[in-house]
């Protein structure tokens, strides 16, 4: 994956930002619309829950980040910092790409996938732009993490990690089978309840 660059304007240069605060700026710069759980940045960042509390903090007081019920996101006015690429990241690797049933309302399908955990992947966090709906959980030792970005009725997993290709297979389709059962779910009505005399 290519890093970003962040080219920050005077307000954030002035503060003298640590590598800590320029890592979790870069990893909010792959995606500006991302919201990151807190659980989900620690796995993924490597950081101590205290030192990520403190990072947040400080990158909140200096109007970078904010806080959100979903977690954390980048503060919508652009002014506060500039991102700039010396390449298009790489998206991460495609394993399986499928469509949604048709029935399946995208809305309902990620507001019980979100911040839900499956097998020993924790939720990360997700990304709306536009038609698109990304979501993302990441492995307890933060070192696998898996994609689901539904498009226009399709879905596609996959994973954004140097493990081996077996281990990312296995991981998307329990991802993809989680995601099945949970749109089954959506799809079967609820059977009636009987009420006993």
């Amino acid at each position: 994956m290519i890093e970003p660059t962040i080219t920050l304007n005077p307000e954030l240069e002035d503060l003298d930002l640590d590598d800590r605060e320029r890592e979790v700026l870069k990893l909010f710069s792959t995606d500006q619309n991302a919201n990151y759980s807190f659980q989900g940045l620690r796995r993924r960042l490597g950081f101590h829950q205290e030192t990520l509390t403190r990072t947040l903090k400080r990158l909140e007081e200096a109007h970078a980040i904010e806080r959100t019920p979903d977690g954390y996101k980048l503060r919508d006015n652009a002014h506060t910092f500039n991102v700039t690429f010396n390449a298009t990241p790489s998206p991460a690797k495609t394993i399986i790409d499928a469509y949604l049933p048709s029935q399946v309302d995208v809305t309902v399908l990620f507001q019980k996938l979100r911040g839900r955990w499956f097998s020993n992947f924790r939720w990360l966090g997700y990304s709306h732009d536009g038609d698109a709906l990304s979501m993302s959980w990441i492995s307890e030792d933060g070192q696998l993490q898996l994609q689901a970005r539904i498009s226009h009725g399709k879905i596609i997993i996959g994973t954004d990690t140097k493990q081996d290709e077996p281990a990312q297979i296995a991981a998307a389709y329990q991802l993809f089978d989680h995601i099945s059962k949970v749109a089954e779910e959506i799809i079967q009505p609820t059977p009636p309840q009987t009420i006993a005399n």
